[in-house]
């Protein structure tokens, strides 16, 4: 059995083979390309593997989790003191050091600028503002990690799916804060 289709440029009628479904045909009559839809009763539904409310419910807990860390860890980096979680001794250094030097080997001006970018990807403005808070002491290295970035014709692995004018418009939002 075949299928009946019309030219969308010249409305001229059209019989092509049920095997064509899902191609395009040119019409015999103007030459346009014209989609050949499948037909209705040739359609199935895909059907949708069901939700874990376990899976759900894990997930939540462990982004509650890295909230209350980050949280800590920002009151932390103002000197303010934090509670001890599960009896673990708070995380403390010195007030007098800025916090993670570049080159300490623990975080770099680079991967704080990374995670800058992937908390304005993710909407968490939040967590964006405190990693722009730790990039305050080091605004010349931030501002030419940003140049750089700008200029790479790649972005960050973090940023693939990000489209470019996006994720230039987040390293111009970093840079107006500092």
């Amino acid at each position: 059995m075949s299928i009946q289709i019309k030219c969308e440029k010249c409305g001229h009628g059209m019989s092509v083979p049920r095997e064509s479904a899902g191609g395009y045909s040119a019409c015999p009559s103007c030459g346009n390309s014209v989609y050949i839809p499948t037909p209705e009763e040739e359609i199935e539904e895909l059907p949708l593997a069901k939700e874990d409310p376990s899976e759900i419910e894990r997930e939540a807990a462990l982004q509650a989790e890295r909230r209350r860390l980050d949280m800590q860890l920002a009151r932390e980096e103002k000197g303010g003191s934090s509670e001890p979680s599960s009896g673990s001794p708070p995380l403390r250094r010195p007030a007098a050091a800025p916090p993670h030097p570049p080159g300490s080997g623990r975080t770099t001006v680079k991967g704080v600028v990374i995670a800058y970018l992937t908390a304005m990807r993710d909407s968490d403005l939040s967590r964006a503002e405190q990693a722009a808070a730790l990039l305050e002491p080091y605004k010349a290295e931030t501002l030419r990690i940003i140049d750089r970035l700008a200029a790479d014709q790649i972005p960050p692995a973090e940023m693939a799916d990000v489209p470019p004018a996006v994720f230039q418009g987040f390293l111009k939002s970093l840079r107006s804060k500092l």
